[in-house]
């Protein structure tokens, strides 16, 4: 069997395609070959065998260059990454491992993506129209290894925003050639087989011109910077991360105790500790940004300029997109003076605008009067979208000490208790503003998470209920899943706003 895809099992269902083709307790082989300068040291390997392991698999990286292709033939699954498709098909050729692949697919599962998808169709020549600067190994003889007769464009999306002419060379090609290109998005593929059966992203959404592989979002302040959750599984099953509240300078935080539960949820005034703006571009992005989900800073500060400062450090980053946090109520200054009123929501968006080059999103504070006046003075002013809600302020005492319970005295009610206000605030924003609305507050089940998109979410965030349950993102993605084949619903656009009010 043989898998053809865009960016390696980077979403929800090539993993769910590739865990039906292969049983547990198997051998897997990653080819590394394909980036003749790094190798195993691809910023690509520790993800790809990340994603592997969470199938069961047992990985071992193996490189043409220096392992004997004869090797091939002890795996049962042999996964050839992306990189250069002339070097990757000269070496093939050249250590002789045309047999050993084609072995593998017949007695196991042969996936490759990208380059390694391209070397295993009938030629490599579609590449020779987008990327001929990459044959400085002066490669010829174009021909692939013939293992399959379709031929798929990689990283369609991502090669449109790069050369608007992606969409026509494709179709000269075709034409020329008399043949049809499967354009893949990343987190697509193609198995192939008698009939070659597609796999795409029914649960894609786009939010303020970026493309999700789901609606799934980790919300800030809940996921850190993904390292923690990375245990658990590959966090490129998440549609994206927003990263914990980034500030220009480090923050210590609220002294303890600053965390405490709550009937159906929890207080929190943690006061958006965190390292600071250039420690987060130099230690945790270039590592989040590896792997393979969208990446989005949310951004606090205790005036303007720290806003606009922070945002210019991180326009020439992999950052996805900013999330300008205006709405914690749990730091003594800052932050939430701007989002109370539609004067100062207008105030720090428009100034933040004249700096971010990133689509821009407001998250949006549930303690105000009107919250969709407040998303429409965001939207006047020139936010791409809106998030919604933050957390409520709310209080516990300790009836002993008869003190409050957290040392901030109050903190930012969260989970389940908050849903029907949150639900309500996104219902009314969304007959107000056109921008998209990322839904959050209280999100712990699929149920949940469809009527969140009833309301008039284009995505979701998922937060508190990630510390009871870490893989509740995984069962909210499959709950949605069986929900719309159940219904017969092809795309969760069809979902956006649906709710019939009496």
């Amino acid at each position: 069997m043989i898998l053809l895809c865009s960016n390696g099992l980077t979403s929800q269902e090539l993993l769910g395609e590739v865990k039906k083709l292969i049983g547990t307790g198997k051998k897997a082989a990653l080819v590394v070959t394909a980036d003749p300068e790094y190798k195993e040291k691809n910023y690509h390997v520790p993800r790809s065998v990340k994603e592997l392991e969470f199938l069961g698999l047992t990985v071992e990286l193996f490189d043409f260059d220096t392992d004997p292709a004869e090797k091939l033939l002890s795996y049962d699954v042999v996964e050839l990454i992306g990189g250069n498709p002339y070097y990757l098909l000269h070496s093939i050729r050249e250590h002789r491992g045309e047999e050993a692949l084609r072995a593998v697919a017949e007695k196991g599962l042969l996936i490759g993506w990208s380059a390694g998808a391209l070397v295993l169709e009938q030629t490599i020549a579609l590449a020779d129209r987008f990327l001929p600067e990459l044959n400085f190994v002066g490669l010829r003889d174009l021909r692939g290894l013939g293992l399959t007769d379709l031929q798929i464009l990689p990283h369609y999306s991502k090669q449109q925003k790069r050369d608007s002419g992606t969409e026509e060379k494709c179709r000269r090609y075709e034409r020329e050639n008399q043949c049809t290109v499967l354009r893949l998005d990343d987190g697509e593929g193609v198995v192939v087989g008698e009939a070659p059966r597609e796999i795409r992203l029914r649960q894609k959404v786009t939010v303020a011109g970026v493309d999700f592989m789901n609606p799934l979002i980790a919300a800030s302040g809940t996921f850190g910077f993904g390292r923690e959750y990375n245990e658990f599984y590959p966090l490129s099953i998440l549609g994206g991360i927003s990263c914990k509240g980034t500030t220009i300078k480090e923050r210590p935080g609220n002294p303890p105790p600053r965390v405490t539960e709550t009937p159906a949820g929890m207080l929190n005034a943690v006061g958006l500790q965190n390292p600071g703006v250039e420690h987060f571009i130099e230690h945790d992005l270039p590592w989040l940004s590896h792997q393979g989900t969208k990446v989005i800073a949310n951004v606090a500060g205790n005036a303007p300029e720290d806003y606009c400062q922070t945002v210019e450090k991180l326009n020439d980053t992999p950052v996805d997109m900013i999330e300008l946090n205006i709405s914690c109520p749990n730091v003594k200054q800052g932050g939430v003076q701007f989002g109370t009123t539609c004067e100062g929501v207008y105030g720090i968006t428009n100034e933040v605008r004249k700096h971010c080059k990133k689509p821009l999103m407001v998250k949006l504070s549930p303690n105000v009067t009107d919250i969709s006046e407040m998303a429409v003075a965001a939207e006047s002013a020139g936010a791409d979208a809106v998030s919604l809600i933050n957390t409520l302020t709310g209080m516990r005492i300790d009836i002993h000490t008869r003190r409050p319970i957290l040392h901030n005295n109050t903190g930012g009610l969260s989970g389940p208790a908050v849903l029907p206000v949150a639900l309500r605030m996104v219902w009314q924003t969304a007959r107000k503003v056109k921008i998209p609305i990322v839904g959050l507050g209280g999100i712990s089940t699929w149920q949940d998470a469809v009527e969140m998109l009833l309301a008039g979410a284009t995505a979701l965030q998922i937060g508190t209920v990630l510390f009871t349950d870490p893989y509740a993102p995984l069962k909210i993605w499959e709950g949605l899943s069986r929900y719309m084949k159940e219904n017969g619903i092809d795309s969760l656009s069809q979902l956006t706003g649906g709710v019939r009010p009496w």
